[in-house]
């Protein structure tokens, strides 16, 4: 091979060894993921194969699975506190993790017409539920969750 190729073959070689390697590593270096931060993966992770399925009525079965693990991860969460709670001052700390709290609450009850709607088979309205609950999530995550920086 000439050594050109080789210049660009070798970058896309270790990236490809490396990226399954990238959770491991960053453990390594001292960053850890709380249990909030699971518990919100978990939700995650379902709430976006729900928003990919709602609208099939076949898959509501698998729909109400995901709908029961978004339970059980949000209500885990309302008794956790976010990262940013420790970079807020001493005296709005309170407020903050009432808020946090009082929305995770309204997310989790927000989930009981979901799950009604899925069972009836009204996909529709499971629909907009899912599009309601996603401006939920969009929100409190701008407001509860440090953002990271691009770039």
């Amino acid at each position: 091979m000439n050594s050109l190729l080789k210049r660009a073959l070798l970058p896309i070689l270790a990236l490809a060894f490396l990226t399954p390697a990238l959770p491991t590593l960053r453990a390594a270096a001292g960053e850890k993921h709380s249990a909030l931060e699971d518990a919100m993966d978990k939700m995650n992770g379902a709430f976006r194969k729900l928003r990919r399925q709602v609208t099939d009525a076949t898959k509501n079965a698998n729909s109400l699975e995901l709908v029961a693990t978004l339970r059980a991860a949000s209500e885990e969460s309302v008794k956790l506190v976010p990262k940013l709670a420790a970079e807020r001052p001493e005296a709005e700390r309170p407020a903050f993790i009432a808020a946090y709290k009082k929305q995770m609450q309204e997310f989790t009850a927000a989930l009981a017409p979901l799950e009604a709607a899925l069972k009836a088979d009204n996909n529709a309205e499971a629909e907009k539920i899912v599009a309601d609950l996603g401006a939920r999530q969009k929100q409190g995550h701008k407001e509860f969750k440090k953002q990271e920086k691009k770039g």
